[in-house]
């Protein structure tokens, strides 16, 4: 008879560490050091092999990505038919009498620290997703002395997209390690830098920052028009890379698209540049699902596909339609209409935070037809209503918007319904050239 693993044995370990030998020669070394290693096997029993996974994200992950490539590896350690369950850490997980874990080392003592750090943004609690994965990874193998360590590491995308929260999750993961971290906003560097030299001072700014192991700078869009500071910025940057340190830069925008020193500019693109992208929609499912389970609150499958169905540009403004969800429904009042409304006007602050001023278009039209933006947003078919609705649904559309994304911010309308709008808007806009002038 074939001798199997015992659960909790220092076998069952042995033979784990043999699957992970295999994974690590299959998949991306990134991948393997994200979501597999730290990893441990808690169970083996009637060919089912259950895995402890290093979070409830990671455990997410793997079941969905990699399951099937995991089972394969098991299936050549412990024999044919073997399937496998991610679980999460935690009290329970493994079973009765299993060996005790060995305890892991004690971290060394936290690195000095120059700025100011939020280390409840962990790499934990980043949801990754498929417009993130790269921006994710390269910080992570900052943190990692034998992976290939790409610098600077530059993260752009629209506001409320999680770069700071990555910047953060990295400045913390590198101070736990006894790393020397400055860690600031571009306008803080610049308003330090300036009083340094006021102060006559400018010599001990110069040492301490340039001093890191890692630079994290938010917000470098704040820089333009800065040319001192940039300047600076760009001596720091070689500095701490001819040290062997590390940079992490986050924008609203690519480097190249602001207007910044040549010098400054070259440097930054010679790393790593990554545009962090929207949710698609399963991602914005699992993030929803996410949300409420945290909030302890469940949101009927419904309410959920809804909101998901909200294509917005920002994870931030994903969360507030999620929390106005979770508060109608603790109090008894979510139901269809109310949520389209609460989607609506979320959709619109998306609108109002955006480069091109689709509140604003959204204003001048309503204002021209005599309606209001509710109106807009509402179920009325009055002529002027219905004419104002469908030459916004053009407009918007011209600007880059989806249909389905401008049927959310017009009340949660079907893209079918949007479709028929929008010929009907370009119908109004083609007979009334005027119009063309509410989006100047």
């Amino acid at each position: 008879m074939e001798r199997v693993p015992v659960p909790g044995s220092r076998e069952l370990t042995r033979s784990w560490q043999g699957i992970l030998g295999r994974l690590e020669l299959e998949l991306n070394p990134h991948n393997f050091a994200t979501w597999l290693r730290g990893t441990r096997a808690v169970e083996f029993a009637a060919q089912r092999l259950v895995v402890e996974a290093t979070s409830e994200m990671a455990c997410s992950w793997l079941d969905q990505r990699l399951r099937v490539v995991v089972e394969r590896a098991a299936e050549q350690v412990l024999g044919a038919g073997v399937s496998v369950e991610f679980v999460a850490p935690g009290p329970g997980t493994g079973t009765a009498g299993a060996a005790p874990a060995e305890q892991p080392p004690s971290p060394p003592r936290r690195g000095p620290i120059i700025g100011g750090l939020n280390c409840a943004n962990t790499f934990e609690e980043y949801l990754p997703s498929e417009g993130n994965l790269l921006a994710l990874e390269a910080c992570r193998a900052l943190l990692d002395e034998g992976s290939y360590r790409a610098t600077p590491v530059v993260i752009f995308g629209n506001p409320g997209m999680g770069k700071t929260h990555l910047l953060h999750a990295v400045a913390c993961a590198a101070a736990e390690r006894g790393r020397a971290v400055v860690c600031m906003g571009a306008g803080d560097f610049t308003t330090r830098f300036i009083t340094s030299i006021k102060d006559r001072r400018a010599e001990d700014f110069q040492s301490a920052v340039r001093g890191a192991n890692l630079l994290v700078i938010d917000d470098l869009q704040q820089l333009v028009g800065r040319s001192g500071t940039q300047e600076e910025l760009a001596d720091t940057i070689e500095a701490i890379h001819n040290a062997g340190g590390h940079v992490v830069i986050a924008s609203e925008r690519h480097p190249l698209e602001l207007n910044l020193l040549d010098r400054l500019q070259s440097r930054l693109v010679a790393g790593i540049v990554t545009r962090v992208e929207p949710f698609r929609i399963t991602e914005r499912r699992a993030f929803i699902e996410r949300v409420a389970r945290r909030a302890r609150t469940a949101l009927p499958a419904w309410a959920a596909e809804r909101i998901a169905g909200c294509e917005v540009a920002s994870v931030r403004v994903l969360l507030g339609a999620v929390h106005a969800a979770l508060a109608l429904e603790r109090n008894g009042r979510l139901d269809l209409g109310r949520l389209d409304l609460e989607l609506s006007r979320v959709a619109l602050a998306d609108a109002a935070n955006g480069e091109i001023g689709e509140r604003e278009l959204l204003e001048r039209i309503a204002r021209h037809y005599t309606v209001s933006l509710d109106d807009l947003a509402g179920r009325s078919r009055l002529a002027q209503v219905a004419a104002a609705r469908a030459v916004a649904v053009a407009m918007l559309q011209e600007r880059g918007r989806s249909l389905n994304q401008v049927g959310t911010i017009l009340g949660g309308r079907d893209k079918s319904t949007m479709s028929g709008l929008a010929a009907r808007g370009r119908e109004l806009i083609a007979a009334e050239p005027g119009l063309r002038a509410l989006a100047g």
